[in-house]
């Protein structure tokens, strides 16, 4: 009995200096992590860090964003009689210049009959104006008007209004996040490719 006892306490002594030294490495490794740098950090588990961001639902929750944006957007009110139509296709002409009837149908993704009718009554209201295509003299091009450009500048002013002035109310820190963040966005649009279905048609 008494060798049992003692080859007993033998084996306990064995396994208490053994979680001993685990005890004393997982402390030496905490210590190392929690004074490391954030780059150290990063330079640890890099595979981790970079799972923990899923790109897909990254790129769905900023499709959500936007979806959201224009909406709301598009419900402002931009006074002087623009309609959401009206300021679409004049930010087309004064941001990429003057267009084609047939043109600017495409890239409002409606029918040009509709797109004439739309042309007919913002040239009534002094916004665009027909003139020429220097590039082919049997047909004009759309341009928008010093009328016009003063008008969508004040109705997208209206329309940013009220989020302009939600971003004011953000501390500092916020407004340079969120400037940063447009930034970042802006590139990665820039580098999409983005498919054209008028060419896949």
């Amino acid at each position: 009995m008494g060798k049992k006892s003692k080859g007993k306490d033998k084996v306990k002594k064995k396994d208490r200096k053994k979680a001993q030294r685990i005890a004393a490495a997982e402390a030496a490794a905490l210590a190392e992590v929690q004074t490391a740098t954030p780059s150290s950090v990063v330079e640890l588990e890099p595979e981790r860090l970079r799972r923990a961001v899923d790109t897909t639902e990254l790129a769905a929750r900023l499709a959500g964003l936007s979806t959201v944006l224009q909406r709301h957007l598009s419900r402002a009110h931009a006074g002087e009689g623009l309609t959401r139509a009206r300021l679409s296709a004049l930010a087309l002409l004064v941001l990429g210049g003057p267009r084609t009837l047939g043109d600017l149908a495409a890239a409002e993704h409606v029918r040009p009959p509709t797109m004439t009718r739309l042309v007919h009554a913002m040239e009534a209201d002094g916004l665009v104006a027909r003139q020429k295509n220097p590039d082919d003299g049997r047909s004009v091009v759309i341009n928008a008007t010093p009328h016009g450009v003063e008008q969508l500048e004040r109705g997208r002013a209206r329309q940013i209004a009220p989020l302009a002035e939600t971003i004011s109310d953000l501390e500092r820190a916020e407004r340079q996040q969120l400037a940063d963040a447009a930034d970042l966005l802006g590139r990665v649009l820039r580098q999409t490719a983005w498919e054209n279905p008028a060419e896949d048609a």
